[in-house]
């Protein structure tokens, strides 16, 4: 199979991030969320995330009780706690470039919420929503795709070693 010279996967995400993430997922049996912190590139007209961080929240709730998953805690502290990572590692450009959260055991998808919650705060075609099964052990990214009836699509990735 021959690769376009000019070929750029949508994202890239750094495997220890990922590692975290779906651990995260795995030792909680609720549904938990976090964000998503990288950089916007662009390559030959491509634009492209590197995710290089993430925050977690704690507190998110289980469907089953309230009918979709909800998440305690304040936009403040999302800021606070972005605001110290990008003094950490000394980057200015560092942004939030999508959100993660878990569907334990009820498979990879953007439901009504995820989808509501994606076109209202990340709504930037290189934004994504990671969803983790911890269940089933698998992972996909999505990002809005106005021409789907899904009104999302799945993302190709590539995880680059730590």
């Amino acid at each position: 199979m021959d690769i376009d010279e000019d070929f750029v996967f949508p994202v890239y995400i750094i495997e220890d991030i990922i590692n975290e993430i779906v651990s995260l997922c795995k030792e909680s049996k609720l549904e938990i969320m976090g964000q998503l912190i990288g950089r916007v590139y662009k390559f030959k007209g491509k634009k492209y995330i590197i995710i290089n961080d993430s925050l977690f929240i704690k507190g998110a709730i289980h469907s089953e009780k309230y009918g979709t998953a909800s998440v305690e805690g304040t936009l403040g502290e999302f800021e606070k706690r972005f605001q110290e990572i990008k003094e950490q590692k000394g980057d200015v450009n560092l942004r939030r470039v999508g959100w993660w959260h878990s569907h334990p055991g009820f498979q990879c998808f953007l439901s009504s919420v995820d989808l509501q919650t994606q076109k209202s705060v990340f709504p930037e075609s290189h934004e994504v929503a990671l969803v983790v099964d911890p269940v089933n052990d698998y992972f996909k990214f999505f990002t809005l795709d106005g021409e789907s009836d899904k009104e999302y699509k799945s993302l190709d990735y590539a995880i680059i070693k730590s």
